[in-house]
């Protein structure tokens, strides 16, 4: 079946057309504008002699004021405009018909005043089915001017962030001067101590007591660099749920009671790539993790508190799926939920926390959305009862991308 596109087409040029002459006219200069209406005043006056033609040429005065208003200042100012010019139009023809000026109603049914009507008719629609080019104009320097204070903010905290790593990096470069410091004096006093102690006891008791704390103590060292850079790269959804993976592992076993359990993988040997810092990411779930964690604890301490006995265990789930677009990361607990009030607030904005008594906001959900933002990725928190029990569920879904990695495989 073929469609006429001439209609299309010329209804397309008319509208360019409009679009190009209102921009003009909404550029038009002041002082030229003032110039126009100045002379146009003096060719009215030395033609007309009527008062009441004089009158009809204000009353049209005052409309076009309102459209250029509209034009150039936007609807706000159009509404100003509008209700004091017909204001003083309404109060100076009330003037005029006590003066018997005006002394019939027909003058309003004249055709210059038909005119007007049909004028102003069309300029209504034209108000409410068109955005003032004053109007568009604010709205786009009002969007340049969030992304110049979200890039200055993303600039900043990058500055900052880099100082802070580079100025926490030194210290602990002189905590690792100071560990040879202690090996060596430790190696030197425990020497003297026992002149008689062969080498393979003197490297037991070094195994024993020393190496442990300088193992811990490297092992913080090295993952602080990790801790604090944010640097996005495109990594698979494969190479990311690894590492999650790892570090859930290593959770699982401090989470005390609680068990944790990946019940839902859709991620392993996905060739799918998200632009994310996979340090952060981890920094994302374990809050959340925390969060459940804390959730179950009071939950079960208020149970010891009230003597109430449940066969129900404390409980953490996650999943991790792929859905159209997103990559997701649900983490769902029986910790009995929150509020309808803190559901819709989460993640969103500060919500007073029940670790702190409800008395401060807690510090782990703005951390979540505070990165969660500059990675474009979505929080949304839910009341659920999928573990047998009310609880939360928090899903975050990162955009997932279609590009070509280093080793030039295509991600569709």
């Amino acid at each position: 079946m073929s469609v006429d596109r001439k209609p299309m087409h010329a209804t397309l040029k008319i509208n360019r057309h409009m679009s190009s002459i209102i921009n003009k006219v909404s550029n038009t200069n002041l002082g030229f504008l003032s110039l126009m209406y100045v002379l146009g005043y003096v060719l009215i006056e030395s033609l007309l002699q009527n008062s009441v033609q004089l009158y009809i040429f204000t009353v049209f005065l005052a409309l076009s004021g309102i459209y250029f208003s509209w034009f150039i200042g936007g609807k706000w100012t159009m509404r100003y405009v509008a209700f004091f010019n017909v204001l003083i139009v309404f109060v100076f023809s009330k003037l005029l018909w006590n003066q018997n000026i005006i002394v019939t109603p027909v003058v309003f049914q004249s055709k210059s005043f038909f005119l007007m009507y049909v004028i102003t008719f069309f300029f209504i629609i034209l108000v409410f089915v068109t955005k003032s080019p004053a109007d568009a104009r604010q709205e786009q320097q009002s969007e340049l001017i969030e992304k110049e204070k979200l890039f200055r903010q993303n600039f900043e905290f990058m500055v900052a962030s880099r100082k802070l790593k580079q100025d926490l990096l030194a210290q602990a470069n002189l905590v690792k001067d100071e560990l040879q410091l202690i090996e060596g004096a430790w190696r030197s006093n425990i020497h003297d101590i026992i002149n008689d102690l062969p080498p393979v006891k003197e490297q037991e008791l070094y195994n024993q007591i020393i190496l442990p704390f300088q193992n811990n103590i490297i092992s913080h060292l090295r993952e602080l660099e990790l801790k604090l850079t944010f640097d996005l790269e495109r990594i698979r959804l494969s190479e990311l749920y690894e590492l999650l993976d790892q570090k859930i592992k290593r959770v699982k076993t401090a989470v005390g009671g609680a068990s944790i359990t990946i019940s839902k993988n859709g991620w392993t040997g996905s060739e799918r790539v998200v632009d994310v810092d996979k340090n952060k990411m981890w920094d994302m779930v374990q809050n959340v993790l925390r969060n459940s964690q804390a959730t179950l604890d009071l939950k079960r301490i208020n149970m010891l508190r009230t003597g109430k006995k449940t066969d129900s265990r404390p409980c953490i789930d996650i999943r991790f799926d792929v859905v159209d677009a997103w990559a997701e990361i649900c983490i769902v607990d029986n910790g009995d939920g929150v509020s309808g009030e803190v559901e819709a607030a989460l993640f969103k904005e500060p919500v007073l926390s029940k670790k702190r008594n409800d008395t401060k906001p807690g510090q782990g959900t703005l951390f979540v959305k505070f990165f969660a933002d500059r990675m474009n990725i979505s929080v949304d928190a839910k009341n659920v009862d999928e573990l047998g029990e009310r609880g939360l569920a928090v899903t975050m879904r990162i955009p997932l991308k279609n590009s070509i990695l280093n080793d030039g495989r295509k991600e569709g």
